[in-house]
């Protein structure tokens, strides 16, 4: 009998996943143990599943049998596709809109409503005993309010739907990428990102990390937002420059942000947005239910196999290593 593929997993994934995997691969699991992967592991496997793990191109040169990676979420951006590409090697992953887009929207809204009615700090206030100063925590109605959504894709289109139907939320929308199709006549198209910013009440953030997106928010377009708005940012972290985030929340150019996603991760302790007032922080988790990643471990895995059993997988950011 021929051996079994090797697949390497070098984070945690939905037991889902890891079943469809083990019908007819060996499995290589090293998280199970609270350890990191070996050089011996990596060199062993025929495919790669990785969650934040960086690969590179040092990476993959200890790789020799590689014949895929997988990326279990949508970024890219820890996945060196260049030299990967080079070495003829797949790159699959798992879009928002086939796996987690119902579930980033849904944290996005929560940071937004938490945000806007001080509710950290209220639940704080509660447990210290502080009644008295409930007064100091004015919070932000949201009905009739401008939502301004930078990249409507599928995550976006879903905010948006929450928003307007549940909040009773004006949308604007800005995406270079869009004409207009696809978009509900009740979304208004910003032709530029400067329109957009001036006229929204809370900024939400939807796109990739590219060339072009990294700090898109930064020290000069954070000045066309008004001082009274909230910036919300579930999407990647370097679309954000969170040092001038800082200086704008401070200077009160902005009245608040909430951030899912940050330039490095952890934050550091001592980084000047740590200690900006009006803000809010979750730990990079707005995919993180249960449903969300189930469907990205069934998704990354069967992909993963499709690649191995020689066939052409959904989803691949790498596309001309199927050209012959």
């Amino acid at each position: 009998m021929p051996e079994k593929p090797v697949v390497l997993i070098t984070e945690r994934i939905a037991d889902p996943g890891l079943a469809l995997l083990e019908k007819s691969c060996e499995v290589s699991a090293p998280w199970k143990q609270s350890r990191p992967h070996t050089e011996e592991e990596l060199n062993s496997a025929d495919a790669l599943i990785v969650r934040l793990s960086r690969v590179t191109a040092d990476v993959l040169a200890v790789a020799t049998k590689l014949k895929v990676i997988g990326r279990h979420g949508v970024g890219l951006d820890n996945v060196d596709i260049d030299a990967a590409t080079r070495r003829r090697i797949p790159v699959v992953f798992t879009p928002s809109a086939a796996t987690m887009a119902n579930a980033v929207a849904e944290h996005t809204v929560q940071l937004m409503l938490a945000l806007a009615r001080h509710a950290v700090a209220a639940d704080k206030m509660v447990r210290d005993g502080d009644f008295e100063h409930r007064s100091t925590l004015q919070g932000v109605e949201l009905r009739q309010k401008t939502l301004g959504i930078i990249g409507f894709g599928a995550i976006g289109a879903r905010v948006a739907e929450i928003c307007r139907s549940g909040l009773g939320m004006r949308i604007i929308a800005f995406d270079p990428y869009k004409n207009g199709e696809g978009i509900p006549p009740a979304i208004t198209l910003a032709g530029s990102l400067r329109e957009l910013l001036e006229q929204s009440d809370v900024v939400t953030l939807h796109l990739p990390s590219t060339a072009e997106t990294v700090h898109l928010i930064n020290a000069q377009t954070l000045r066309h937002m008004k001082p009274s708005s909230l910036l919300v940012n579930t999407a990647r972290g370097a679309v954000v420059d969170t040092v001038a985030l800082a200086d704008a929340l401070r200077q009160g150019r902005l009245l608040g942000a909430a951030l899912d996603v940050f330039e490095v991760e952890p934050l550091p302790l001592d980084h000047p947005l740590m200690s900006a007032p009006r803000t809010l922080f979750s730990p990079h988790i707005a995919s993180s239910t249960q449903a969300a990643m189930e469907r990205m471990a069934e998704l990354v895995a069967r992909q993963v196999l499709q690649v191995l059993n020689g066939e052409r997988p959904e989803f691949v950011a790498n596309p001309s290593v199927f050209e012959k």
